[in-house]
């Protein structure tokens, strides 16, 4: 199961990864719940550049106008939409299992912007 986290700081909410594609909304839901606003997402931060990881990303920042941060070498893959790097399955069946119910490597999605690559310190 994937999770997102919300942080608050004092510029407004970060966001860790924007999930799934067409899942903004349970993003936004979300923070609703938190007693918040999707306007006040300032910052949407990802961990790397695959499909639950930045699916949802173009759609939460159309609405929030949130910058965007992402380590250099995903941004590519995150500015085109994909395609995706091929994944390397862990030994044993579940590994293999794993990767062929979560990788889509040939998936596309709404390709994003990022504000600021993401840098050591």
């Amino acid at each position: 199961m994937f999770r997102q986290f919300v942080i608050e700081g004092d510029d407004g909410l970060t966001l860790i990864d924007a999930g799934y594609p067409d899942k903004q909304a349970a993003v936004f839901g979300a923070i609703r719940r938190l007693s918040r606003s999707p306007d006040q997402l300032k910052h949407l931060i990802f961990t790397h550049s695959r499909l639950d990881h930045i699916g949802s990303a173009a759609a939460i920042v159309r609405v929030t106008g949130a910058r965007t941060h992402m380590h250099p070498l995903d941004i590519p893959i995150a500015e085109s939409g994909g395609p995706f790097r091929p994944l390397t399955p862990a030994p044993g069946l579940l590994g293999r299992m794993t990767c062929k119910v979560f990788f889509h490597p040939n998936e596309r999605v709404n390709p994003i912007a990022i504000d600021q690559p993401l840098t050591a310190g």
